[in-house]
């Protein structure tokens, strides 16, 4: 244990005085040149937690972290495995761990937990029978640790099974957070690109313009990467004197993009998913499923939005859609979402 003491004294100071590392205006946290990066697979998540922790734990956690999106297929958010204690030291720069530790108890992890967090951690969870503390940039840049603390194995569990959700968000937030570092290293288009529209958006430039139609309110950008899935992000707005946008309208709207646009692309209604959705700060619908091309026998998953500006009495919008035959789709259906939120109504013209 002697060899991982100064890891644990890391772990005293950040857990037991909170957060005191500077952050970037974004909120994220700034890079630690002492430290390396986080690596491994970015949805990859590592748990450790005693054998019966553990045992009781680990269908609930699957549950929540390995939920299921289906694009043209069941994609999982995260994978969730379990972490030898034995070999922890090979897992200090990983990007997502979990420590699951009942206070109560004297198992491995446990042991290792109860003597890395304060006095003050200790006491919260006493007086409050449980605790949640997630912790950024712990033993690697762009890392994220989240300890679960219960005074006894029931109060962890409970703990675990009614905080499922506010996990995955948790988890899902960081994820998000990293495509959007990644993506926005690169350089974006300029206002100038936006100057004859009523809206801009932060769209880096390894997106090009595919289709451009200024007479009849439509743009499209692709991105077409290397081993990585086609990606295209469009907005199209109408003048409107009242909202009109539902879930037939934007249903009836995106068909009729996709065709004209897109070459003869229609949606699959079978697989269709629609709901209430906010996207940019703009409350409307969502719709997505599968999108397919008959002329050129070809497929894959979409995600569109629609909302009305009250101010502007325009209604909008935006499609994201991905082609990737041979791979996974979500990582792209992700980004997409990230870009579609930083559309912005200009407030003068």
């Amino acid at each position: 244990m002697n060899k991982i003491i100064p890891i644990l004294i890391i772990v005293m100071l950040i857990i037991g005085c909170g957060d005191t590392v500077d952050r970037t205006p974004n909120g994220q946290k700034r890079i630690d040149h002492h430290k390396p990066m986080a690596w491994g697979k970015k949805h990859v998540i590592y748990v450790f937690a005693d054998d019966d922790v553990w045992r009781k734990s680990e269908f609930q956690l699957r549950r929540t972290l390995e939920r299921f999106v289906f694009t043209t297929e069941n994609e999982k958010y995260f994978e969730v495995k379990r972490a030898p204690f034995d070999a922890i030291e090979q897992f200090y720069k990983y990007n997502n761990l979990i420590f699951m530790t009942d206070l109560n108890s004297e198992g491995e992890v446990s042991d290792y937990v109860k003597s890395v967090i304060s006095e003050r951690i200790t006491k919260e969870v006493e007086e409050n029978l449980v605790g949640v503390y997630p912790v950024e940039n712990l033993w690697a840049n762009d890392q994220y640790v989240l300890f679960m603390l219960g005074t006894t194995k029931e109060n962890l569990l409970k703990l675990n099974y009614l905080h499922l959700n506010k996990t995955f968000k948790l988890f899902r937030e960081k994820l998000i957070a990293r495509i959007s570092r990644q993506l926005f290293q690169i350089e974006q288009y300029g206002a100038q690109t936006f100057a004859t529209f009523p809206w801009e958006m932060s769209i880096p430039k390894k997106y090009v313009v595919y289709k451009r139609d200024p007479a009849n309110n439509f743009i499209s950008f692709i991105a077409r990467l290397r081993e990585s899935s086609d990606r295209y992000v469009s907005v199209y707005w109408e003048d409107s004197d009242e909202n009109n946008v539902s879930r037939d309208w934007l249903k009836e709207k995106r068909a009729e993009l996709a065709w004209k646009y897109y070459d003869e692309d229609e949606y699959v209604e079978d697989n269709l998913r629609s709901e209430k959705f906010e996207i940019a700060g703009y409350k409307g619908w969502k719709i997505s499923g599968m999108w397919m091309n008959k002329k050129y026998t070809a497929g894959g998953a979409f995600q569109c939005y629609a909302f009305y500006d009250e101010q502007t009495k325009k209604s909008y919008v935006i499609d994201n859609s991905v082609y990737f035959p041979q791979g996974y789709k979500l990582q792209g259906l992700l980004e997409l979402e990230i870009i579609s939120n930083t559309f912005e109504i200009k407030t003068t013209q």
